[in-house]
């Protein structure tokens, strides 16, 4: 596990530095847009939709006997990159009064704490967009035909069928007593699940994946974000504040059901694992290769943070 904390930190500190280079910066009249996009997207969280970005490129790369080339990981790198500006806006957003209402965000104010909430909204707005210029830039993606597939899995992702939908639903049900355990798992799907399945999903573009091996690893990425869900409840009821960075209890405090308060501990538990072992069982196959995505599936469910 300490080899594979390693590769993560790794990946964030590559991440942030694409960030740090390509996010707008400058003294006009909308800098505190830029700073406040800035201060929520870089050196901050692990990252770890831009590993599954990148690990699922190379995954696709050694079962095809292929090397990945400088220039497909550095296509990787500018779409995790992307991706991360997406789920920093969706943070952002998340942590509003409107919404959560949580003060911290990864162990320091949120952003509308830190500045002020028309200016965490628009730098919300403008994470997503410039995360889709990203992706539609020649210079950082060569092929027009990519681009386009990409910005349309995307887009659907976290749209009003994916993500955003998630999170409307997650919202108008957040105090409904009698939500059951499937729609619970219909609106973390979304809400959380599309994005981390899509990171595979574009990365299997990126490397002209066969259907059967895009098949997988979005199976593998939908259990990955399952996974990821339920621990991220488990850690609302019993993680350190510290650690996490962001309150805990906060689902007990806004009455929002989750998989916790519907199962149990124990049997939330037992789910999770259930859901990480899925995931590993689809790619482990592949042995040596599933080396990294294994490792994933493993720290998803065993976190503390």
């Amino acid at each position: 596990m300490i080899k594979f904390k390693n590769k993560l930190e790794k990946n964030s500190q590559e991440i942030d530095r694409f960030l740090d280079t390509y996010l707008p910066s400058g003294n006009g009249l909308n800098s505190k847009l830029f700073e406040a996009m800035r201060y929520s997207s870089i050196s901050g969280g692990k990252k770890i939709r831009a590993y599954l970005v990148l690990e699922s490129g190379r995954f696709i790369s050694a079962v095809n006997n292929k090397t990945l080339s400088k220039s497909k990981y550095n296509e990787l790198i500018a779409v995790g990159s992307a991706i991360e500006a997406i789920h920093s806006y969706s943070l952002i957003h998340d942590d509003l009064p409107a919404m959560d209402n949580s003060p911290i965000r990864r162990g320091k104010a949120a952003n509308h704490i830190k500045f002020d909430h028309h200016t965490a909204i628009l730098a919300g707005d403008g994470l997503l967009s410039w995360a889709f210029q990203i992706i539609g830039d020649r210079n950082f993606i060569s092929s027009s035909e990519k681009r386009s597939e990409i910005c349309f899995i995307l887009a659907k992702a976290i749209g009003p069928k994916g993500m955003v939908g998630g999170q409307q639903a997650d919202m108008d049900y957040a105090k409904h007593k009698s939500i059951d355990l499937g729609q619970i798992e219909w609106i973390q799907n979304h809400k959380t699940g599309a994005l981390i399945s899509c990171c595979s999903h574009v990365a299997s573009v990126l490397l002209n994946a066969s259907d059967e091996q895009k098949s997988n690893l979005i199976n593998y990425a939908n259990h990955i974000g399952l996974a990821f869900q339920i621990a991220d409840d488990l850690l609302d009821l019993v993680g350190n504040e510290f650690s996490m960075g962001k309150p805990i209890r906060q689902d007990i405090k806004n009455e929002t059901p989750n998989f916790v308060t519907i199962l149990g501990k124990e049997k939330a538990i037992k789910k999770a694992l259930e859901e990480s072992s899925k995931a590993i069982n689809l790619i482990q196959k592949f042995k040596q290769e599933s080396e990294s995505l294994v490792s994933l599936a493993k720290y998803t469910v065993n976190r503390n943070k």
